[in-house]
């Protein structure tokens, strides 16, 4: 009996922490980054096939090199909440277009090229995509997961850091602020 009433207090304890977990609402997604503020380090790397023929085999990106915004969405064919902004996004870079640069990251994927390849596919994203295999990149850029979208202003210098799936709304109103 005295094992079933700790076990029954456990469960409780457990399941009260579960529950103020649940309603306490979201987390702050405009996470604080070392970069807010700075230029980010250039990268070069492989691209998905299909942007070849425009951009080349691979991508190199350097802070304000591109003469305009910037957002850098890091994702992975594993995660659910890639395939629900990889729309918004291509939906952006598309009304955006000429005037915010887009490029994609497929990170923390190692060796998932035809998953990446069916994900950009799936979604026709028109923006680059780059294959971060050894996860450097992400790493300069202090990923804590995917997805994260980093939006940069014209001279290179990052302006935010968001973790999570973004939508619609988040992309005009960050790329608006870019842009002032």
């Amino acid at each position: 009996m005295k094992r079933v009433a700790i076990v029954a207090v456990v469960t409780a304890a457990l399941g009260g922490l579960f529950l103020f977990g649940l309603l306490r609402g979201s987390p702050d997604r405009d996470i604080p980054s070392n970069l807010i503020g700075r230029p980010f380090e250039a990268f070069e790397l492989p691209l998905h096939a299909r942007y070849a023929p425009e951009f080349g085999p691979t991508l190199a990106v350097a802070p304000g090199e591109a003469g305009v915004p910037m957002v850098i969405n890091f994702w992975a064919s594993w995660c659910g909440p890639c395939y629900q902004e990889a729309p918004f996004l291509e939906d952006a870079a598309r009304r955006y277009e000429g005037e915010v640069a887009f490029v994609g990251i497929q990170t923390q994927d190692r060796g998932a090229l035809a998953a990446g390849r069916a994900f950009v596919d799936q979604f026709d994203l028109s923006f680059p995509n780059a294959i971060d295999d050894d996860s450097r990149t992400s790493i300069a850029f202090g990923l804590f997961g995917v997805p994260e979208t980093f939006f940069v202003h014209a001279d290179g210098t990052v302006a935010y850091k968001h973790a999570g799936p973004v939508d619609g709304a988040l992309l005009d109103a960050r790329i608006a602020e870019l842009r002032r």
